[in-house]
């Protein structure tokens, strides 16, 4: 039986707090508004509530019975009748954090067999694309049924009825909510194993690397002394893959160095670019750096650095997000391991040679 439009569509004041809830959070998420707080507050309630909340609207828009007030003599519906669509608030409220909790999960496994991996956005966006369908599907059903039957949330339980809900008792909806608990919680368990598991993989960072071209204006991570000797620059490539929007500083030193007793030592170092970036997911940047090696026999080498937000004024290994270096000249260490190897092999040769001359005299 249909009813008028103004009276199917009362008692959604509900489901239309739960829209504006979503609405809200995404819009605060879109706009990259940095308040903790905030995110929080909104945050809990549309991830842990909201879904499961639309979900049971949807699969049970019966409320408690109640007189239908155009007609006085009209009996009074139970709410632990056999209508299958009716359960209690007590009910009701532990089906829609155990809801919540799988569709939150299910929403997670769909994004993680979709081409996205799994992040904060992608999995919002499915989170808001469910809640809605959920509230489109409770709205319609609250209104193919009698308004004085539709379920709507009332502020306050009275003494009689909190201590009828809280008498315990063993009932079909009791068990099923058990049930459903014990299946989102299976669910989540799945989850964070399936995340655990595909992180070696699927893992967020943000490449960080130092390439110069080659014949074909490729980008290689090779030929280094080549391409200096050669006058061509170094490249800094910069890939975000954090899975959002970042902000970085890039930080490129030239360094002198020399060997002193078997270890390298900086003799001089010149900060040579110093840049701000802002790069959306997904997007790559390449910096040029002109070597310019240092005058004479000194070795010289690219140390770079990147942060993420903004870097102090002296970097450092310890405090950047990623470092690396590249000689652009010989290599003092390959230099000095040549050497000993090389002496090592004339000492085993003059040896030998010593050796053939004692036997042979």
């Amino acid at each position: 039986m249909r009813y008028e439009s103004s009276t199917r569509l009362s008692g959604v004041v509900d489901l239309a707090l739960v829209v504006l809830a979503v609405v809200v959070f995404d819009i605060v998420v879109a706009l990259s508004i940095d308040i903790s707080a905030l995110r929080v507050a909104l945050g809990l309630p549309v991830v842990l509530l909201a879904p499961g909340y639309a979900v049971v609207a949807a699969c049970y828009p019966r409320g408690g019975g109640r007189a239908d007030p155009r007609r006085p003599r009209a009996t009074v519906s139970s709410a632990n009748g056999s209508s299958v669509d009716a359960i209690g608030p007590f009910v009701r409220a532990g089906l829609t954090v155990a809801a919540s909790v799988a569709v939150v999960a299910a929403v997670a496994l769909a994004v993680n067999a979709s081409p996205w991996a799994v992040a904060p956005l992608p999995v919002l966006a499915g989170l808001t694309v469910a809640t809605l369908g959920a509230v489109a599907v409770a709205v319609y059903r609250r209104g193919q049924i009698a308004e004085h039957l539709r379920y709507t949330p009332s502020p306050a339980l009275g003494s009689g009825s909190a201590a009828r809900a809280l008498r315990p008792r063993l009932s079909a909806s009791f068990v099923l909510g058990l049930l459903l608990v014990a299946s989102a919680v299976g669910a989540t368990a799945v989850l964070a194993t399936t995340d655990t598991n595909a992180a070696g993989t699927d893992e967020q960072f943000t490449e960080f690397a130092a390439l110069t071209q080659n014949a074909s204006g490729e980008y290689v991570t090779a030929n280094y002394t080549d391409a200096v000797a050669a006058d061509r620059p170094i490249y800094v490539e910069v890939a975000n893959g954090e899975g959002e929007p970042t902000d970085y500083t890039v930080v490129l030193v030239r360094e002198t160095v020399e060997r002193r007793e078997n270890a390298t030592v900086v003799r001089s170092a010149t900060e040579r670019v110093r840049e701000d970036l802002s790069l959306r997911d997904g997007a790559i940047r390449y910096l040029e750096f002109d070597p310019e090696p240092a005058g004479g026999d000194a070795p010289s080498r690219l140390r770079a650095y990147l942060y993420r937000g903004d870097a102090p004024e002296v970097p450092s290994r310890a405090s950047a997000y990623r470092s690396l270096q590249v000689w652009y000249t010989d290599d003092p260490i390959e230099e000095a391991t040549a050497a000993a190897n090389a002496t090592a092999g004339n000492g085993t040769a003059d040896g030998d040679a010593t050796a053939a001359l004692v036997a042979g005299g």
